[in-house]
C-alpha cells in the first residue's frame, strides 16, 4: 500500500474516532419488543468545562412513559399533551464537567415494530446548548430504539 493511501486511511480512522468520541445522550436498551414494557435509561454525559444544567426531552410518538426514577439534586418536570399523556420531560440540576448520570423511565412501547426516535437538548451554564435531534451518523444524532416484533407466546402444555 502506498503512503498516500495509508495517510488517507489513517485520516479517515481519526475522523471516525473523533465522531464517536463526541458526548452524546444515549437511550438504553437500543432494542425492545413492540407492545412490551421497558425500563429505558437516558445516559447524559458532560464533557464540557462548565456544568450541564438542564436536559429537555421529547419522547417518541406512541410511547407511553408513565414513571421516572428520582435522582438526588435533579427535578423532573413533565410535558403533557391536551389528553394528559406524557410526551416529554425536562430534567433540571447540575451535572459537573467529566460526570455523567443515567435517568430511568418506565414505558409501554407502541404495538407496531419500527424505530422510536428520541429528541434531547442539553443546556449548559455558559448559555450554550447541544441538540441531539439529528439523523443517525450526524454529529449530534437523536437516539433511536428499534422495536422488534413481540416474541411468540409460549406453547401451552397439556401435561397435568
Amino acid at each position: 500500500m502506498d503512503t498516500k493511501r495509508v495517510a488517507h486511511l489513517a485520516a479517515a480512522v481519526l475522523l471516525l474516532l473523533a465522531a464517536t468520541a463526541q458526548p452524546h445522550i444515549r437511550i438504553n436498551p437500543t432494542e425492545s419488543a413492540a407492545g412490551g414494557r421497558e425500563m429505558y435509561r437516558m445516559r447524559v454525559p458532560n464533557e464540557k468545562k462548565v456544568d450541564s444544567i438542564r436536559v429537555e426531552g421529547e419522547f417518541p410518538a406512541g410511547l407511553s412513559v408513565y414513571a421516572f426514577e428520582p435522582k438526588p439534586g435533579f427535578k423532573v418536570e413533565l410535558k403533557k399533551n391536551d389528553k394528559g399523556d406524557i410526551i416529554g420531560a425536562t430534567w433540571t440540576g447540575a451535572l459537573h464537567p467529566a460526570e455523567f448520570l443515567e435517568f430511568g423511565m418506565l414505558a409501554i412501547n407502541p404495538s407496531v415494530p419500527g424505530d422510536l426516535l428520541w429528541k434531547f437538548v442539553q443546556y449548559y451554564a455558559d448559555g450554550t446548548k447541544e441538540e441531539f435531534t439529528g439523523p443517525v451518523g450526524s454529529r449530534l444524532p437523536a437516539p433511536v430504539v428499534r422495536l422488534t416484533p413481540p416474541p411468540p407466546p409460549a406453547p401451552v402444555s397439556n401435561r397435568p
